[in-house]
């Protein structure tokens, strides 16, 4: 699998769905002598006469290309001015890591955002990244070699649910992924956190799924389904991007199945690592170290602009009265920062 500094955030069908809050969004691309050689994809949130021009992660260049992240700046500012957005911000991925380095940039080379642009993040209603929370299986030539080093216990777990003839699936019909979703929907009400309801992402997950660009997955016991979860394939690797799991007596482990499923697909699609996501309660972060996954902060990745001071002013004053908005806004935020 071909890496790059890509990632699931600025995938169109990922972008698209903002649109049941109500937000725009576009996808701005370089071409050199008429090949698309970079570009990024961009959130516009709409709040009354407020609007913000957003680049979740990026931008990404064909290897050899980014001689052209000046330019792609410099009309990035132009095309939010034209569309009159009150500000501009936009996260970098930078690294220092030599683990993630495929993925990311190098501080020297963002050298026009810190010249250009204020270091830091003053909207926080679209979700940035900030991270990488990285499954390295750069010393393995395949998923049982992996295995083989982590913990005895952690491999039991591994292979309990399978031993107990639980049935993983990849599933790309629509009403099984709903059966799967509202696993995960429920899970969510028993741990007091939000998700995305079903009919807003459904087309999301579909459409990334039948592109073979996603992945979801059900454990099904006694032909019920248990335990699913939804992935994206971007930049190179695989990201978790939401799971649910039913808790039974006995625990048979069904959590681990889940991310077994996709480490295996991550070997065989030849990526050199694997995202479990970051973020996430004590407990779930524990869960995730468990397969040697190391949370990378990228280094200082966020850049902005005001575009129109008295407009971003007015919204920073009266964002927190904005009551008729409070509800989408919180709904966004609890899962976009999973």
């Amino acid at each position: 699998m071909k890496a790059h500094k890509g990632r699931h955030l600025i995938l169109a069908d990922w972008l698209k769905s903002y649109e049941s809050y109500g937000f725009d969004y576009e996808i701005g691309i370089i071409l050199d002598n008429n090949e698309i050689v970079g570009g990024f994809g961009v959130v516009i949130p709409k709040f009354l006469f407020f609007k913000f021009y957003i680049i979740p992660h990026g931008p990404v260049f064909k290897p050899g290309n980014e001689v052209h992240f000046e330019v792609l700046m410099q009309e990035t500012k132009s095309r939010a001015k034209t569309l009159r957005c009150c500000y501009l911000q936009i996260s970098v991925p930078v690294s220092s890591n030599k683990k993630i380095e495929a993925h990311t940039y190098k501080p020297g080379e963002i050298q026009f955002l810190t010249n250009h642009f204020k270091l830091g993040k003053l909207f926080s209603y679209v979700y940035c990244s900030y991270g990488i929370n990285w499954v390295d299986f750069k010393n393995y030539t395949n998923y049982e070699d992996f295995l083989a080093q982590l913990t005895p216990k952690v491999r039991r777990n591994v292979r309990m649910p399978y031993n107990k003839k639980a049935g993983p699936t990849l599933v790309k019909d629509i009403l099984l992924i709903k059966k799967g979703y509202h696993v995960i929907e429920e899970n969510a009400k028993q741990a007091n956190y939000s998700v995305r309801q079903f009919k807003e992402f459904k087309d999301t997950i579909h459409n990334l799924v039948n592109k073979d660009l996603g992945y979801f997955v059900n454990c099904e016991i006694n032909n019920k389904v248990k335990a699913s979860a939804f992935f994206v394939q971007s930049g190179g690797y695989i990201t978790n991007i939401t799971d649910g799991v039913l808790r039974e007596k006995p625990d048979i482990k069904l959590g681990y199945m889940l991310q077994w499923e996709i480490i295996k697909k991550s070997f065989e699609l030849g990526c050199k690592g694997y995202n479990i996501s970051m973020g996430g309660s004590s407990g779930v972060q524990d869960f995730k170290s468990k397969f040697g996954a190391e949370a990378i902060y990228y280094e200082n990745p966020h850049y902005f602009l005001v575009l129109n001071k008295p407009i971003f002013y007015i919204f920073k004053f009266s964002k927190k009265h904005l009551k008729l908005y409070k509800k989408r806004i919180s709904n966004i935020l609890s899962f976009f920062s999973r």
